[in-house]
């Protein structure tokens, strides 16, 4: 079952869940197969060798204004890297270099290792405004270890809810957001990575409060 399944009663009225992924299979989804795969009811990224640019798995729907919750484990031993995954929504897909098919431009809504926003051939680091380098020591973040993250985005605020702690609460200038797919991201990178992923649960439209919020205190 999804793990997830217990926060669709309480989601607002109005709010329909999609269930992005199956449990099975990647039906719904485009990424480099390379690169993602499904086991044991998981969506697993991974790259032993290099990712020569950031690849995405795709959602094949596009989103504005939703709500996603999922749970992901980044895997974490001396052989691998401490760069972070994101979400990446809101922008656009392109083909980046060395013939990936599955690049992107535009927001990346980033967590393990770092969090905030990154905007992807764009301004750069976003949120939090200022910060040098990842945001990697907050308390929210249980490493190696299961997150419940939930991203929402209401017209041009976007907030993230980690673990039960609002870690992001950004507003953005008008424009700059745009409809998009929703891509779960394996970073470019030289040494190996390995995220896994599951619950996976949209909404369009969604209510202006947070499901998973339980600690107000910002800084996580």
């Amino acid at each position: 079952g999804n793990p997830l399944a217990e926060l669709v009663p309480l989601l607002p009225k109005g709010e329909k869940p999609l269930y992005l992924f199956n449990g099975s299979n990647l039906d719904g989804w485009d990424g480099d197969p390379k690169f993602w795969r499904v086991e044991d009811g998981l969506i697993i990224g991974e790259n032993k060798g290099v990712v020569p640019s950031s690849t995405y798995l795709f959602t094949k729907g596009t989103f504005r204004n939703f709500r996603l919750l999922f749970e992901v484990k980044q895997t974490m031993s001396p052989l691998h890297s401490t760069m972070h995954s994101a979400v990446a929504a809101l922008g656009e897909r392109f083909e980046d270099k060395g013939g990936n098919a599955h690049g992107f431009k535009g927001p990346l809504l980033m967590f393990c290792h770092d969090w905030g926003i990154w905007d992807a051939y764009g301004r750069n680091r976003v949120f939090p405004p200022g910060q040098k380098g990842p945001l990697a020591g907050l308390a929210a973040e249980k490493k190696g270890a299961w997150n419940r993250v939930e991203f929402l985005v209401t017209g041009n605020r976007i907030r993230c809810v980690a673990n039960g702690h609002l870690v992001m609460d950004f507003t953005d200038q008008p424009g700059m957001l745009k409809a998009s797919p929703l891509g779960l991201q394996l970073h470019s990178n030289r040494k190996p990575q390995e995220f896994r992923f599951r619950g996976l649960i949209a909404t369009v439209n969604p209510g202006d409060q947070l499901l998973t919020l339980r600690h107000t205190n910002k800084k996580g």
